[in-house]
């Protein structure tokens, strides 16, 4: 204690560290870019942290006190990526609220985003085969999330009148099946580019159906 009455502060040493520089979110998006671009084009176990902080234009101890390992950068990536695609779709739905546009305007999100960061598709593919008996799938960690919005949604248009008496949740099963089951095989395909189509055609074959009832009645 020091005369006056103040605690001493503790005199540095070199078992002392000195504080860690405060984050910086440019850098840790750089960081998280450049991670989505390797991992999506060489894959996982042939990425290395060096790699990605030359494309990041860091230093490799910056990766490693931004994120720990690689396995940290990846699940952190697919986060991120994740993230990204959740408020593109929310961000479309704003001010949208008729129970059709609301369906059509979110499945369409989803393919543009996927359309412009096809990369994804590569990213939670290599999830699925690196980290599946450790961790949940971060894709069904944000559907389940989010599922409530789409399942209240059906539930208001039945009500409605506007959609026929299903059940609320399995419909949005299926809507969510169709459409992650539509922008991984365009990806892998190689027809990113027609993304939008092809979801487009989804969204109307799930809310209209592939029956001509009027025929059928007529029958």
């Amino acid at each position: 204690m020091m005369a006056d009455g103040r605690v001493r502060p503790p005199a540095m040493t070199d078992q002392t560290p000195p504080s860690a520089p405060p984050a910086d979110p440019a850098k840790r998006r750089a960081i998280l870019q450049a991670c989505f671009e390797l991992f999506a084009e060489r894959g996982f176990r042939s990425t290395d942290v060096e790699a990605v902080a030359e494309r990041a234009g860091v230093g490799k101890g910056t990766v490693y006190r931004y994120f720990g390992n690689k396995e940290e950068l990846f699940l952190a990536t697919a986060d991120s990526s994740m993230k990204e695609l959740e408020s593109h779709i929310l961000e479309s739905l704003v001010d949208v609220t008729d129970p059709v546009a609301v369906i059509r305007a979110a499945g369409l999100a989803y393919a543009d985003f996927f359309e412009a960061h096809p990369g994804l598709v590569e990213i939670l593919i290599l999830e699925r085969a690196e980290f599946r008996d450790s961790i949940p799938s971060t894709h069904l960690v944000y559907r389940e999330k989010n599922r409530g919005i789409l399942d209240e949604l059906l539930e208001q248009g039945i009500a409605s009148g506007a959609f026929r008496d299903i059940d609320a949740h399995q419909a949005t099963n299926a809507f969510a099946n169709m459409l992650y089951g539509t922008v991984v095989c365009g990806c892998l395909e190689g027809s990113n580019t027609k993304l939008r189509s092809m979801v487009e055609t989804g969204i109307d074959i799930f809310l209209n159906g592939v029956l001509d009832h009027g025929r059928r009645r007529g029958e």
